[in-house]
């Protein structure tokens, strides 16, 4: 689970981070992010309803999470993150998930 201090709630958090940030993708997943000069850095995960119904939903978040809490440590701490999942995300398997959010980090630039 990732820590309070690292998560995004707000809705308005999320809207200044699709206005003003930049954008990288990958065939399941699409990274948002924008720098940021606070300490610590924040997340946030976004699950559409096209990938299926609310357990669904559930289950791709907590997945996202969880391969978020295994990569965070090598991340740029100056950026702001929001995951976007897509349409099919929901048959890969947890080890590919993994994988799809390291290679759209490393997109970015922004894995060490």
């Amino acid at each position: 689970m990732i820590k309070k201090e690292h998560r995004l709630k707000k809705n308005k958090h999320f809207q200044y981070i699709y206005r003003k940030g930049m954008s990288k993708q990958t065939a399941f997943l699409t990274l948002v992010y924008v720098r940021t000069y606070y300490k610590p850095f924040k997340v946030g995960f976004s699950v559409s309803k096209k990938v299926g119904k609310s357990v669904v939903r559930s289950l791709v978040k907590r997945r996202m999470s969880e391969c978020f809490n295994l990569l965070y440590e090598h991340l740029n701490p100056n950026y702001n993150y929001i995951f976007v999942a897509k349409n099919g995300i929901s048959q890969i398997s947890f080890d590919q998930l993994k994988n799809e959010m390291q290679k759209v980090l490393t997109k970015a630039g922004l894995y060490i």
